[in-house]
């Protein structure tokens, strides 16, 4: 799972096995290990009576609902989208990770993964978007 987040916005982007793990009724956790012994993570739970952004014992937690899921699960669908409707305005989502617009840095050294196939229309979308 890919994770950004910004003071208002959280996208975690996941693979197909992913997908399928969370089909499944299992959790997709990612952690990053901080030297020093600290530690950051984050996962989605699927199978929760509703969708929605909060935390379990410490980790940032995705909720998902089986209808969400469901919807994610479309051959079509490129993600599940929501905003919290508070003072902050928190828009969250999870999205299907597609090929990258443009290729990877080499110094990165980021390992490939797998993605999904482009959905119609998402070449000419991510097209139009690298242009501007």
């Amino acid at each position: 799972m890919k994770i950004r987040w910004t003071r208002n916005s959280l996208r975690l982007r996941i693979e197909p096995r992913e997908l399928l793990a969370l089909q499944n009724g299992e959790p997709v956790i990612e952690e990053l290990v901080i030297p020093g012994g600290a530690s950051w993570s984050a996962e989605i739970r699927p199978r929760s009576p509703e969708s929605t952004l909060g935390s379990n014992q410490g980790k940032l937690c995705f909720f998902l609902s089986e209808a969400d899921l469901r919807k994610l699960s479309e051959p079509n669908a490129e993600g599940v989208y929501f905003n919290r409707e508070d003072q902050n305005g928190l828009r969250y989502f999870i999205e299907k990770d597609f090929p990258c617009a443009h290729p990877q840095a080499a110094a990165s050294r980021e390992p490939a993964t797998e993605t999904f196939q482009p959905t119609a229309g998402f070449e000419a979308r991510k097209n139009k978007t690298s242009a501007v």
